[in-house]
């Protein structure tokens, strides 16, 4: 069984939650429901999931009546902190699931691919989705692709992760995380051979995951999903019509 970390911390407003009055993505509302309640449902339908925690205002976790066998974990002052108070609070002694909660086209099939395509011989995975998949599910949807040798892809918003790996990155991942919506900033961390390949788009999948072994010190795999709901975030006030269109009760 896979634990799992869900983040529902704050973040800075956007136009999504001063639009709605709340205090951050978590609790948006999709016909009525929590864009958490949507991960939650997902995550809850795959049998090889076990313990869940969620990370955020527990106050406000707890009025949203996400279930007796759902942990609640105060947040902390950012991401980084949220996810190790996720760990500390579940204490996974294998690898283990950290997703977001602003992807309510979350799928169980989706998650249910990732658990399997990892061996778990590997630190650290992470899904990437093809720009040709991603918009074929959701055409003209603004998301970032890194041109890289095998094609364009976009990150997931989950991830596979050992506790080794978490305690031995931790120090660097709030700087990691700052520059995951910068693809120039990111490869720019992996030195200037990176760069030029990043630029002539010769930079291969296995160069990237090499590099961050050597610069961790922890293996690294990247899985590449065919399912583009683990990609695609609700970020914007156009993604957020999307959703009430694609999550319309039938």
């Amino acid at each position: 069984m896979t634990d799992v970390v869900v983040l529902a911390g704050g973040a800075k407003p956007s136009e999504l939650t001063k639009e709605q009055q709340v205090q951050n993505k978590a609790f948006i509302k999709i016909h009525g429901r929590s864009m958490l309640s949507y991960v939650l449902a997902a995550l809850k339908q795959v049998e090889s999931i076990g313990r869940i925690a969620v990370v955020g205002p527990k106050d406000l976790l707890a009025a949203e009546a996400l279930g007796d066998e759902v942990t609640l974990v105060e947040e902390g002052k950012n991401i980084v902190e949220n996810m190790e108070r996720g760990f500390m609070a579940l204490q996974p002694e294998k690898h283990f699931l950290v997703c977001s909660s602003d992807v309510p086209f979350l799928t169980p099939e989706a998650v249910e691919e990732l658990l399997q395509s990892c061996s778990g011989q590997k630190d650290f995975y992470y899904p990437i989705v093809s720009r040709q998949d991603n918009e074929m599910r959701f055409p003209g949807v603004k998301r970032t692709y890194v041109k890289l040798k095998e094609g364009e892809y976009t990150g997931g918003n989950l991830f596979i992760v050992s506790p080794r790996c978490l305690q031995t990155m931790l120090p660097r991942l709030e700087e990691i995380f700052a520059m995951r919506k910068s693809p120039l900033r990111l490869v720019s961390v992996f030195g200037i051979v990176f760069i030029i390949k990043f630029f002539t788009h010769r930079l291969s999948i296995a160069e990237l995951e090499a590099r961050f072994e050597e610069l961790f010190g922890l293996s690294g795999q990247a899985i590449i999903s065919r399912f583009p709901e683990i990609g695609t975030d609700v970020d914007k006030l156009s993604d957020l019509r999307l959703a009430e269109h694609l999550l319309a009760p039938r």
